[in-house]
């Protein structure tokens, strides 16, 4: 019998004591017995409640608990809302154990432990201000309704060990499995290409591989990237001129020679003073990457050489999702406006 049904119980002998009984225990007691209730049950709800007057049970005193409220108050103040807190320390302070400590704080209080998040780290304050700042003035450029067209580059290496899914594998006995599967096996300078890329909701561009330990100069960005590909993506898609060009704040992608294209050739582009920076959560070709990245990487694939990876990574490009990258353009202007009056963080 569980306690709410003893109590039950209880209420209804009580009840019947009072009220139709006359309180009279005799009868009661034959009343009970008659419907297969044990007879000292029914002797031991009248007694309590003739000696105590009570009809549920009292709350029991039970085992003292190790940390009062004011101590656990103390540990609550000492650990909410910071980093670095060691349980086993705090359980050395308060002569307990550490399991007490867990179990006190995830019982008896609101405190959880929570992964902390990636976020670009600004420089300095007025940095994050100025981006909070920009995000606004680009949030407001977009109420035209222009079409977004975003540009980056990245690394690329041989091998994939930073993909997620390439981190585990499958095995009834580890012992077993082979070396190449249960280790990832890593160069200790690998090579390496970058790819540069264009995107908007109508596509992606064709990409460029700079093979080069260097980075991209403003000679190869201009030649490769705005000549070669950039301004053939437009005509291509944006033919109606209602788009505008966010540029990465690359020094080569702001150059003097590379802006006096971009006006001589019409596009509109987000100037230096108006590109928010280090705001990574707001560009959603760097979700594109982690897509392409997921892609070329899949089932653990390995180049052999630079010329395969590069041929992979314009294979899959060209697989990348359009609904995708539309719904990721049409989301921009909702994480600007939210940048821009909630912080820079808001949208994490």
């Amino acid at each position: 019998m569980t306690r709410d049904e003893r109590e039950a119980l209880s209420q209804r002998v009580c009840n019947f004591y009072c009220d139709a009984s006359n309180k009279s225990v005799k009868t009661t007691v034959n009343y009970f017995v008659k419907q297969n209730i044990s007879r000292r049950t029914v002797y031991y709800i009248l007694n309590k409640f003739l000696k105590y007057g009570i009809v549920n049970d009292r709350p029991r005193s039970g085992r003292p608990v190790k940390l009062s409220d004011k101590v656990l108050n103390n540990v609550v103040k000492s650990v909410n809302n910071r980093t670095g807190v060691s349980q086993r320390k705090i359980a050395r302070r308060f002569n307990v154990h550490q399991s007490t400590i867990s179990r006190n704080l995830r019982r008896r209080t609101s405190i959880c432990i929570r992964k902390r998040r990636s976020a670009p780290k600004m420089n300095s304050k007025d940095q994050e201000k100025r981006a909070k700042k920009n995000c606004g003035k680009l949030y407001r450029l977009l109420l035209r309704g222009d079409d977004l067209i975003l540009d980056d580059e990245k690394y690329f290496t041989l091998s994939g060990n930073n993909v997620s899914g390439n981190r585990y594998f499958y095995s009834t006995n580890p012992t077993t499995t082979p070396a190449d599967i249960k280790f990832q096996k890593k160069r200790k300078f690998e090579p390496k290409i970058m790819i540069w890329m264009a995107m908007s909701s109508k596509g992606v561009s064709s990409v460029y591989v700079h093979k080069s330990k260097q980075g991209i100069r403003q000679e190869t960005y201009l030649k490769e990237c705005i000549n070669k590909r950039l301004l053939p993506f437009i005509e291509q898609h944006h033919q109606g001129g209602n788009y505008l060009f966010w540029p990465d704040l690359t020094s080569a992608h702001y150059s003097k020679s590379v802006q006096e294209r971009l006006n001589e050739k019409n596009v509109p582009f987000v100037t230096r003073e108006d590109n928010p920076p280090n705001v990574p959560q707001a560009r959603p070709i760097e979700t594109v990457w982690s897509v392409l990245e997921r892609k070329v990487y899949e089932n653990n694939w390995e180049a052999k050489s630079l010329d395969s990876l590069a041929r992979r990574i314009k294979q899959k490009s060209k697989e990348l999702d359009l609904k995708m990258l539309q719904s990721m353009i049409e989301g921009v202007r909702k994480k600007l406006r939210e940048m821009w009056r909630e912080g820079i963080y808001s949208v994490l």
